[in-house]
């Protein structure tokens, strides 16, 4: 997702809470795995969201040392054709080089714990495999603010768990042809990541509209300084719509070199529940 529509989501938070209940939920679940030495990593401070480059034989070569997923029980979550609904995570630090970058986020099964085995982690990867497989970007919610904290609009992603059970699931990915991390917070913190849903700010009724009075001319300096601004607001409005355009950084790929493994290895009830 760019973040200008991010930004307008975050408006409608701030308006909305004038008018109805903003629902937060906590992640339930979090951890990273690394997709190296096929480990699950949980219970820490940190998810690690970060892929690695290296140059081999003039060959860019990504590993995938670390893809937080994060899970939120929506159980009691009910959520209406309009409702909004925002995953945010605050990060405890950002490295990156000068190329492009940023952080996709993707839809999981929710057949996992964090006592779960990398196996078992990597069955619920199904749902999205063929996303990454056909590099399909309209399916990812993108985010390249480079803020500590980020943001992705969620609604239709929830609305589609919540047909399937009581538990949403998501996978984050660091992009770029140079190494990227970027460490989240984990909910071990308490300042993990946030599923915050709110319903679309109600119409105003005419009686509450308030007519803003008019303001007398300015002076040529206070005019200036108007002028300048609205530059800026111009130069802004520019990059913005650049965002909207942005299309995947050059020659990146979404092959996260996972193999799946045999499913005769699977625990029998994970396997019959993604069935």
């Amino acid at each position: 997702m760019n973040k200008w529509l991010t930004f307008l989501a975050m408006l409608a938070l701030l308006a909305g809470t004038a008018f109805a209940q903003t629902t937060q939920i906590p992640a339930s679940q979090d951890v990273y795995l690394s997709m190296e030495d096929e480990m699950v990593h949980g219970g820490s401070d940190v998810l690690r969201c970060e892929v690695q480059v290296s140059l081999v034989n003039g060959t860019n070569m990504s590993a995938y040392t670390g893809v937080p997923m994060v899970q939120f029980d929506i159980s009691n979550l009910n959520l209406s054709d309009d409702d909004v609904a925002i995953l945010v995570l605050k990060a405890a630090s950002i490295e990156k080089g000068n190329d492009s970058a940023m952080i996709a986020l993707m839809p999981v099964a929710s057949q996992w714990t964090e006592k779960s085995d990398y196996v078992e982690m990597v069955f619920n990867l199904l749902p999205i495999w063929n996303i990454v497989k056909n590099n399909d970007v309209g399916q990812m919610g993108m985010n390249t603010d480079g803020d500590r904290v980020l943001a992705f609009d969620v609604s239709q992603k929830l609305r589609d768990a919540k047909q399937d059970g009581d538990s949403a699931s998501f996978l984050l990915m660091a992009i770029s042809n140079n190494t990227y991390s970027v460490a989240f917070m984990s909910r071990e913190t308490g300042q993990g990541p946030y599923l915050m849903v709110m319903p679309y700010p109600a119409e105003l009724q005419e009686s509450q509209i308030q007519v803003q009075p008019v303001i007398p001319a300015a002076n040529e300096t206070e005019t200036a300084t108007v002028e300048s601004a609205l530059n800026q607001t111009l130069d802004l409005n520019q990059t913005l719509d650049s965002n909207l355009a942005l299309q995947m950084p050059e020659n990146v790929s979404l092959d996260i070199g996972l193999d799946i493994p045999d499913q005769t290895l699977l625990n029998p009830e994970v396997k019959e529940n993604l069935e």
